[in-house]
């Protein structure tokens, strides 16, 4: 990664704060980028804000250190000089009175100064400097809330990095995961469960005869599959069965044949005309034929209708 000038002057800034004796300061960065710094300001001894515990968080830009850092309360305390909004600490050296000299641990002494020196001219926080000028032990009760309420999340913030230090991370290998997961589980294949092979319903008679019936007893699987294929792809009527035609109807069928036969093949039911040359006499000889071939056709047709209108409907059905 390719280094700055910001990043070798927050690099030195780092190391200086580790040998500095600070009381109730801290600071550091949270990434390698050294961009973004946490810290940790503690109130002065015998003020109104001992006690108090309060983090921020520091945002440099590649501009470091032509430009001052954006400073934030993580927990906006109630004082004139911190904007209720962003949580942003009104102090010169951040603002006006900013210069390059500046380093960071000065920007932390500046801000615990602040907390117990709070300026009322100008003030960010309108709300807190008017209870301030009008009401001085109503302030003092707010300020002492905002010490406790910053004293609880100092302690949750460390039971939970004790307990993220205490808890023992270690590699296992899948075959290990696997069999501790599967005795936790909560559902678990059954017997019912596993997909019967035809191996095994061979050997379980009973089982076998349950899916495939047996013999001389009906399969109880039988209506449930009748039902599926009846939702699937809808009834089949099954064909009745063929009963002997009797002697009345085998005659009709007779008649009805010899109709279609005359249908399919009329000049084989027909006397044959032989002929010859192209004379007048065969030619009306020809037409002769066609003219009876055409009244045969037609009467032929009316006896099928007429045979058709004497059929019974009962008898078709059947």
């Amino acid at each position: 990664m390719m280094h700055t000038h910001s990043h070798f002057l927050l690099g030195k800034q780092y190391l200086k704060l580790q040998t500095a004796d600070l009381k109730g300061l801290e600071a550091k960065p949270v990434s390698d980028s050294l961009l973004e710094w946490e810290a940790k300001v503690e109130g002065l001894k015998d003020t109104l804000w001992e006690g108090a515990v309060l983090l921020l968080t520091l945002h440099f830009s590649e501009a470091y250190n032509s430009v001052p850092p954006t400073v934030e309360f993580n927990a906006i305390p109630f004082h004139p000089n911190v904007d209720k909004d962003t949580g942003s600490p009104c102090i010169p050296c951040l603002d006006s009175e900013w210069n390059p000299s500046i380093s960071i641990s000065s920007i932390l002494l500046s801000i615990q100064t602040m907390l117990s020196n709070p300026v009322l001219e100008g003030a960010v926080n309108p709300e807190a400097a008017d209870m301030l000028w009008s009401s001085p032990s109503t302030y003092h009760r707010v300020v002492l809330d905002c010490v406790k309420a910053s004293q609880e999340l100092e302690r949750n913030r460390k039971a939970v990095q004790l307990d993220s230090q205490n808890r023992l991370v270690r590699r296992i290998p899948f075959e290990d995961y696997l069999k501790t997961w599967t005795k936790m589980a909560t559902t678990k294949a059954g017997s019912w469960m596993r997909n019967e092979s035809l191996e095994d319903l061979i050997k379980r008679p009973e089982t076998f005869a349950m899916y495939y019936g047996s013999p001389d007893k009906e399969s109880p699987m039988g209506p449930q599959r009748e039902t599926f294929r009846a939702i699937m792809y809808g009834t089949v009527r099954q064909p009745k069965k063929t009963e002997p035609v009797s002697e009345g109807r085998q005659a009709r069928m007779d008649q009805m044949r010899k109709i279609y036969l005359l249908y399919r093949a009329p000049d084989m039911l027909a006397p044959q005309v032989s002929v010859q040359g192209d004379t007048m006499f065969s030619r009306d000889l020809c037409r002769a034929h066609d003219r009876q071939q055409q009244d045969l056709w037609e009467n032929e047709v009316d006896k099928l209708v007429a045979w058709t209108h004497s059929l019974s409907v009962e008898e078709l059905e059947d």
